[in-house]
């Protein structure tokens, strides 16, 4: 493969930035529906009913993705700047194409916009 055919790389920081950067909009959602979850059960779950259990595991998760985002950031900061990997390529494996494209794409200046909520629920119809 010459230089002319080899996939375009990105320094591996900045790929850990745009990683970091979904997966604290993945909380943000998580918080959403954990909010929405609780009211909706909040009346029907006792703290020893398994929904309860189901509630703090959902809260779990919302803490692990923000605890994985915020590792990645850190070691965003550390990664030289010569280190290169092909993120375009490994997007080929994501299925979302909203999220394979923002982890794709060259410029982090809009990494904190979140797509409009309408387009998530595009499978239910109205």
């Amino acid at each position: 493969m010459s230089q002319l055919d080899s996939p375009p790389l990105s320094p591996i920081g900045e790929t850990l930035r745009r990683v970091t950067d979904e997966l604290r909009k993945v909380t943000r959602r998580l918080e959403r529906v954990d909010n929405a979850v609780g009211r909706l059960v909040f009346d029907a779950a006792s703290p020893k009913g398994p929904h309860f259990h189901d509630l703090q595991d959902l809260d779990r998760a919302k803490q692990e993705v923000a605890g994985i985002a915020s590792f990645l950031e850190r070691l965003a900061r550390d990664m030289p700047a010569e280190w290169v990997a092909d993120s375009n390529t490994a997007t080929l494996l994501i299925d979302l194409h909203e999220l394979a494209a923002s982890l794709a794409r060259r410029d982090t200046n809009d990494s904190d916009a979140e797509p409009d909520e309408a387009s998530d629920c595009e499978m239910f119809g109205t």
